[in-house]
């Protein structure tokens, strides 16, 4: 789809060439200009190299011309009269938006608009009558010329006015009429009522007007990409004269001036249009299973079923693994780890019951570790084999399960314990069961590290600009409007910029979740001295602060300001949160990182296809730049960067096959065996010299 995007704009810009060839030829223009234009078009692909130098350089040609498809060209009160043959189609609301401007600009005589086309496509125009109707605002804001818009709307006019003979030639176009006000009504009347009838807006622009009526009815649209953002009316603003373009100052200037224009999201968010959410047709309903495995019921303890004593027995427990007290032999863990700890120990006490029949008033961890000595742990090797064989668990699940077990091992016999932290020894290595626990813990990170993954990676996996690409669209839907031009809720356009600012910092920051969760403006979220956006973190602020300490400031990219700013002054308080996180739920709590989670996956599923997952991306920045031959300066710089060590990096997050690790040796081998080749053979040419 990209690709015929492409192909589309290469048919939009040829378009303009040949027009401004014609041009020049009236005007005996030598031989030479010709042969550059030519040249240029012949030289032309598509690429991603920034819109505003590709802009420069055409306002340049264009400037060679003396001439340029600018709203200057739609000012003249002494347009061409319109001719009865010029065509043989009469406009209509319905009419396709780029035959519309490109009879229009005949009638005009004037080269055909090919950036005001672009421009309307991409914030969802797609007919005459939406050009008709577009408010004058809109239509300086886009870069639209108001005499291209006033002629359709006078063509629309005619069209009514001449009732069923409308079809047998074009309408006139009165260069010094003006539409009036319920002609326009009426068109935009008549365009709601046929776009209501589709389940999408019109299709992009796809090479000929023919291409863009057929998508229109169909109701496609091709995605955008990062990088290759449509190309709307650039040059709209530009002078047509030579003399009065270089009036303007140097080519450095223009290019200034068009960066402005080519941005598609130089538009307020009031004013943008959002594409329909079901674009691509993915639906999170439909989304495949990533581990290829039936859905067990639960079988851990729920709150209801637990005793007062258990429960007082899990606060204690928390209480331990937390909060700093004489005698600790360890340092506090973080919340959210002694949350994970505790539901692995509601899952360990609810196999006690259901399937031991242990009854429910006599659950304790004591049940479950009933000795300091090395036999404790039976009962806990037991259950890891109940898990294994019956619910298909991951060796990585299965390490966090033992460790859950050690830590209320720790809790349970902590008063047992000898052991003297501070003279050197390993914390509770006097307990057998501790130590058995920790053997079993090793056991299965070194089994992890080389075992397959269990779930499908095929399913959640992206390429680094496949997510630029999902970010680009999201930040599409950050907009006040529909695709049809009516207004959203401010809770769901809040929601939309809220998705795209957590995609979009994980591009430049790509860290774990919880950074995101605990985003908070003048805390971890501050302006520096230089006015940018950064996160800043404290050694109790990420997962291995204790290992790292204070981390360098995280840089958010300026692309995102508009956005950010806005949802911070505005958008955010349309959620109703009720606390003072930066990110929040529907319901106004904080995120966790199952709601985390689950948004973000639906999300990505319904843009791409793929259940990718916010600790994913973490993989993909590193996978991307390992193997695009980043140096081992700079992976050293991004391991600092996101917080973990150059082996984590390469162990870890490092996802490559492992073909595509060792293809550099065999490119490798191959270059020296030729090299050895080429010279051995001319050792023996020159032995061979008499």
């Amino acid at each position: 789809m990209r690709l015929a995007r492409l192909a589309a704009r290469r048919s939009l810009l040829l378009e303009l060439i040949d027009s401004q060839i014609t041009s020049v030829q009236a005007k005996a223009c030598p031989a030479r200009c010709f042969s550059s234009v030519a040249a240029a078009s012949s030289a032309w692909r598509p690429s991603r190299a920034p819109l505003a130098l590709w802009g420069a350089r055409r306002l340049g040609r264009a400037a060679a011309f003396g001439s340029s498809p600018s709203s200057a060209a739609f000012s003249s009160a002494a347009a061409a009269p319109a001719s009865a043959t010029a065509a043989g189609t009469a406009l209509r609301p319905d009419t396709p938006i780029a035959d519309a401007v490109r009879l229009t600009c005949e009638q005009l005589g004037r080269p055909f608009a090919s950036e005001a086309v672009e421009a309307l496509l991409d914030n969802w125009y797609s007919t005459a009558g939406e050009l008709a109707a577009l408010p004058d605002e809109t239509a300086r804001s886009l870069g639209i010329p108001l005499r291209l818009r006033s002629a359709v709307a006078e063509a629309l006019q005619g069209s009514e006015a001449a009732g069923p003979t409308a079809g047998v030639g074009y309408t006139s176009l009165a260069p010094g009429a003006a539409a009036g006000s319920d002609v326009l009504q009426d068109a935009a009347t008549q365009h709601e009522q046929q776009r209501s009838r589709s389940s999408s807006p019109g299709g992009r622009l796809a090479g000929s007007a023919a291409a863009s009526a057929d998508q229109q009815q169909q109701g496609q649209q091709e995605p955008g990409g990062a990088g290759e953002s449509s190309l709307p009316a650039a040059a709209a603003a530009v002078p047509t004269s030579s003399s009065s373009s270089s009036s303007r100052g140097s080519l450095a200037a223009a290019a200034q001036q068009v960066t402005a224009a080519v941005d598609p999201f130089f538009l307020p968010i009031e004013q943008r249009r959002c594409p329909p959410q079901r674009r691509f047709g993915n639906s999170a309903v439909q989304a495949p299973r990533v581990v290829q495995r039936s859905k067990a019921s639960r079988y851990a303890l729920s709150e209801e079923e637990m005793s007062d004593g258990l429960r007082a027995e899990f606060a204690a427990f928390h209480d331990f693994l937390t909060v700093r007290f004489f005698g600790a032999q360890s340092e506090p863990i973080r919340e959210d780890t002694a949350l994970k700890y505790a539901d692995h120990m509601r899952g360990a006490l609810g196999w006690l019951h259901r399937e031991r029949g242990v009854p429910l008033q006599e659950l304790s961890f004591a049940r479950l570790l009933p000795s300091s000595a090395r036999d404790g742990v039976s009962l806990v090797f037991d259950y890891i084999l109940w898990l294994t064989n019956t619910r298909d668990i991951s060796v990585r699940t299965e390490g966090i399960v033992v460790r859950s077990a050690c830590a209320a091992a720790k809790f349970l016999f902590h008063s047992e314990s000898k052991v003297k932290p501070g003279r050197g020894e390993t914390p509770y290595s006097d307990l057998e069961v501790v130590k058995e626990l920790r053997s079993m813990a090793n056991l299965a990170k070194k089994r992890g590290s080389v075992a397959p993954r269990r779930s499908d990676e095929e399913a959640k996996w992206l390429t680094w600009y496949e997510y630029l690409d999902l970010c680009e669209e999201l930040r599409r839907e950050c907009a006040a409007l529909d695709s049809t031009g009516r207004r959203r809720s401010d809770a769901a356009v809040a929601w939309s910029l809220q998705k795209y600012l957590i995609f979009a910092i994980l591009s430049c920051v790509p860290d774990r979740q919880r950074t995101l969760r605990e985003l908070q403006v003048g805390r971890t979220l501050v302006r520096d001295r230089e006015g940018r956006w950064v996160i800043r973190h404290g050694p109790e602020d990420y997962k291995t602060g204790r290992s790292y300490g204070e981390r360098p400031p995280l840089v958010i990219s300026p692309q995102l300001y508009p956005e950010l700013d806005a949802f911070i002054a505005r958008w955010r308080a349309c959620l109703g949160p009720a606390h003072d996180l930066l990110l929040t739920q529907k319901d106004g709590k904080p995120l966790t990182d199952k709601s985390l989670y689950t948004l973000f996956w639906k999300t990505a599923y319904r843009l791409t296809g793929k259940r990718t997952n916010p600790h994913l991306v973490r993989d993909m920045i590193v996978t991307h730049l390992r193997g695009s031959g980043a140096s081992e300066r700079e992976l050293e710089a991004l391991a600092i960067y996101m917080g973990h060590s150059v082996e984590m990096q390469r162990d870890s997050y490092d996802r490559r096959t492992k073909e595509q690790k060792v293809e550099p040796a065999v490119e490798l081998l191959a270059s020296l065996n030729r090299r050895a080749m080429a010279s051995s053979g001319a050792s023996s040419g020159s032995e061979s010299e008499p």
